[in-house]
């Protein structure tokens, strides 16, 4: 709760007794914080909740020195800091943002280098819930500081039992060899859109006026999640000159899919071809033919799991229907899902499988994952992709461990090492090679070298390989070494793992910076390199704004 009137005295008493009891160190300048400050992420909440998936540690607004040496903040890994309060305020000239600002100077002075720390994620909470002091007194008030766990070799070890345990549960699922078999006959439905090709033409009139109007067929292609959303929209190149941009940005306000593509009880992603007449005439005129879908079709990846064969309408049907078989990688898929069922994983477990399924343009021909700490539950993921997914050519996979458990002391950006690599078509030569990466160390501390990895992984591929690398990265933890990038020629997909809160602003910084792309379980974020200091950008649900210096959160749902 803010500190007003009749509590401005007390608030003082306790900001000057936090203040002598932090350790003697420089106060940061006020600039230098004021600065800091401007960047932090900041939004509302009812009333704060703390993350499931990391260690958090409550220091109270009013904690003391004997409070803040408690908790050995200056021997833990810190990840995130939340600075928590109300927005109730019986004075409304109160200053929230000065007191904020001494809380983070009181916080800053008791751990030496915490403000300095790239790697720490900022976020300032506002609670919403309350509308008196009585009712704001049961809420938090003060910092939730979240921390990671100190990697060794022998929590490494742990990890890596949990993760053959789980695999030897995946493989014991893996169907013996057999001949090629037309395969089990499963339910298939076709893509349903929630309008009429009537309707869809409707809203395509009202939305394209394009002061071309040739007339003419113009083919275009959608290709749609799992979920049923579009994620892009092409129109293909046509006869006749149109505003093409204009075209796609109508198709893709007038299509709306119910669902993905349902086969077997899931849903799958697809492609949807179709083609629109145009000019296309006026309400009264449209008919059927004036937009509509002429194919639907499984990615590659998904094609593998089940063969689909469209049909035409006939006696039986009076529309277009479709029949489907699951193959043996299908059956595999089915085996996998029912082991990971029972097994304890965090939410987005499966983002390898279904980021590398969603995209089988990808060429995949480097892959470099962190193997560190709490990682295990996606490099499993990344086998059981891989035992899915045909290795028909030599890939070359770069697993990185933050330096084969030398000490943090003598860890130097740039030269902490700690890579293992193999260039192979096999599964098997894969998985040992993860194997060899976890005994070989766990990381220490939280922030890894994620850069250094991908630039080896660059100077392995050569210089005549493609620029294409996919990084398998933590969301919680940044690397420490980001800075390496400056010249990197690379195009970095990066497939975050653990997106259950937000998306780390410093990776947003990171892909806008270089080019590269973000990818979650539940999307895609491209183009970032696009927008200009001071824009807002809404990902996942989540409101970022363009800052001089990066990203800031400034509006969760």
């Amino acid at each position: 709760m803010s500190c007003v009137s009749f509590r401005a005295f007390l608030c003082g008493i306790i900001l000057l007794l936090t203040t002598s009891a932090a350790h003697a160190q420089s106060p940061t300048p006020e600039a230098e914080l004021n600065t800091f400050y401007d960047q932090l992420n900041a939004y509302r909440t009812t009333r704060y909740q703390p993350l499931p998936d990391l260690e958090a540690l409550q220091l109270p607004s009013t904690f003391s020195g004997a409070d803040l040496q408690a908790l050995h903040l200056q021997d833990r890994h810190i990840v995130r800091v939340d600075l928590v309060y109300t927005a109730f305020r019986l004075n409304p000239a109160f200053n929230q943002r000065q007191l904020n600002l001494n809380r983070i100077r009181n916080l800053a002075a008791g751990v030496p280098g915490l403000l300095q720390d790239e790697s720490v994620t900022w976020t300032l909470v506002e609670q919403t819930g309350c509308n008196s002091p009585a009712e704001c007194q049961p809420f938090f008030h003060g910092f939730v500081v979240y921390v990671a766990r100190h990697a060794t070799t022998a929590t490494s070890r742990a990890d890596l039992d949990s993760l053959t345990r789980k695999l030897r549960i995946l493989e014991k699922k893996r169907p013996k060899a057999a001949k090629k078999a037309p395969g089990k006959k499963v339910a298939c439905n076709l893509p349903s859109s929630r309008f009429s090709n009537r309707q869809m033409a409707r809203s395509l009139r009202r939305l394209y006026h394009c002061p071309q109007r040739d007339a003419q067929l113009v083919k275009f292609e959608l290709t749609v999640d799992a979920r049923g959303t579009i994620q892009t929209v092409k129109v293909l190149p046509p006869a006749r000159p149109l505003c093409t941009t204009e075209l796609e940005e109508a198709i893709r306000k007038s299509v709306v899919f119910n669902s993905g593509f349902p086969i077997n009880r899931k849903m799958f992603p697809f492609i949807a071809k179709g083609v629109i007449r145009l000019p296309i005439g006026p309400f009264q005129l449209l008919g059927e033919a004036d937009m509509g879908f002429t194919n639907f079709a499984l990615p590659d990846s998904a094609a593998r799991l089940y063969r689909v064969f469209l049909k035409k309408k006939n006696k039986q049907h009076k529309n277009d229907y479709c029949e489907a078989r699951i193959t043996k990688k299908g059956e595999l898929l089915a085996a996998s899902d029912t082991a990971t069922e029972t097994l304890l994983l965090p939410p987005d477990a499966n983002v390898v499988t279904r980021v590398m399924q969603r995209h089988p343009e990808w060429n995949k021909e480097v892959v470099v994952t962190d193997a560190t700490g709490s990682m295990f539950p996606y490099t499993y993921d990344l086998l059981a992709w891989l035992q899915l997914s045909a290795l028909e050519d030599p890939k070359t996979f770069v697993f990185f461990n933050d330096g084969n458990d030398q000490p943090d002391k003598d860890k130097r950006v740039g030269e902490t090492g700690g890579f293992h690599h193999v260039k192979t078509d096999s599964y098997e030569a894969v998985k040992n090679k993860l194997i060899e990466t976890m005994k070989a160390g766990g990381g220490g501390d939280a922030p890894e070298n994620d850069a250094e990895a991908l630039l080896y992984a660059q100077q392995l591929a050569g210089p005549d390989a493609s620029p294409d690398l996919i990084l398998i990265a933590d969301n919680y933890t940044f690397p420490r070494d980001a800075k390496l990038l400056k010249n990197t020629t690379a195009q970095v997909r990066i497939i975050l793992c653990g997106v259950h809160d937000y998306i780390n602003p410093k990776y947003l910084a990171l892909a806008r910076k270089h080019g590269f792309t973000l990818h979650t379980i539940e999307g895609d974020i491209e183009n970032l390199s696009k927008l200009l200091e001071g824009e807002t950008i809404t990902i996942q649900g989540q409101q970022y704004q363009v800052t001089k210096d990066g990203f800031k959160l400034i509006q969760k749902t």
